[in-house]
């Protein structure tokens, strides 16, 4: 294990953080935990808070990436190459924000799991996709907020 100097808990600010490895138990939703084996982290002796240093949070998320079959970036960018759109346009066609598809692409957020079973049935089915972005929902929302005339409450 790394050489890890301890520290002061940052959760209770009374323990001391101890370097240990041990299995690792993360929640992946729906009340269910995964396990994963030998993960070096630090463990306060006095609140028992767990906390994961980069490398071992890394090895945690693709764990639970590859066991909750998450979409990787890459799978991502060749579903919207498939269709010839820009990431802003993926986004404003599934009806996201406009820089959504973009983290997910990058990494630095993922589609939940719903989602990705949304996008892989886009992937299977294409035509889907074209009906979708023939509904130019993005430009709906825009016309509806510039046509909208305010209503009276009615007592």
């Amino acid at each position: 294990m790394k050489d890890i100097k301890e520290t002061t808990c940052p959760c209770c600010g009374e323990g001391l953080l101890r370097p240990i490895k041990r299995d690792y138990a993360a929640a992946i939703g729906e009340g269910q935990t995964l396990r994963i084996p030998n993960i070096e982290m630090e463990v306060c002796d006095q609140c028992g808070e767990e906390i994961l240093p980069l490398e071992s949070a890394r090895i945690v998320d693709a764990a639970i990436a590859e066991h909750t079959e998450r979409l990787t970036p890459d799978d991502l960018r060749q579903i919207r190459e498939q269709f010839g759109v820009d990431q802003t346009e993926m986004s404003e066609v599934l009806g996201l924000g406009g820089k959504t598809y973009h983290r997910w692409e990058k990494d630095s957020q993922y589609p939940s799991r719903s989602m990705g079973c949304y996008l892989r049935v886009l992937r299977e089915f294409p035509d889907t996709f074209k009906w979708l972005r023939s509904r130019h929902w993005s430009r709906l929302k825009t016309r509806r907020a510039k046509d909208s005339i305010p209503t009276a409450a009615v007592p």
